[in-house]
């Protein structure tokens, strides 16, 4: 209640949550296909299930496993984040990159309008309002998923490829 994604929590006791042939087996549901996007080794301690504003379920495993073996990068960076670019990375050698600002939801501002007026225009409490606030709910959905895939794929490859990240703070 009274947030964007439902979801529940349970725990793995005596193995009631387990992957078998493509299936996740739950607690008081039973086996449940499921698409996986990472192999683990490991003791599965909980399952979280949550469903988005859309209807999407997704399933979150915490898993206990040993720590893989870390080698680290030898480069340094300095993150300077404006207004006009996302940030500007400047590495050890003095060599700028700038990460244009993607603004997604520019780019998809009239779709969303589209979608909110024709919501708007639904009588409340019909059929068609629940059709048209689910339609308005993909577009919003779609704008965040291309912000986090942006932000895990730029923060993934900074940190994959330096050792030390200085980041800029503004003083008031």
């Amino acid at each position: 209640r009274r947030r964007s994604r439902a979801s529940y929590t349970t725990n793995n006791q005596h193995g009631t949550i387990r992957i078998e042939n493509g299936k996740v087996r739950l607690p008081k549901i039973g086996f449940v296909k499921f698409e996986q996007h990472r192999s683990f080794e490991g003791i599965i301690k909980s399952a979280t299930i949550s469903m988005t504003k859309t209807g999407k379920f997704f399933v979150s495993i915490l898993v206990n496993q040993d720590d893989e073996q870390w080698i680290p990068a030898k480069n340094k960076i300095g993150i300077d984040l404006g207004l006009e670019h996302f940030a500007i990375m400047t590495n050890d050698d003095m060599v700028s990159e700038k990460i244009d600002n993607p603004r997604f939801l520019r780019k998809s501002e009239e779709k969303v309008k589209k979608a909110q007026r024709a919501l708007s225009r639904k009588k409340i409490g019909s059929k068609n309002r629940e059709k048209a606030k689910l339609l308005l709910a993909k577009k919003h959905e779609k704008i965040a998923n291309q912000r986090k895939d942006f932000l895990h794929k730029l923060s993934k490859r900074t940190v994959d490829e330096n050792q030390v990240i200085v980041v800029e703070t503004l003083k008031s």
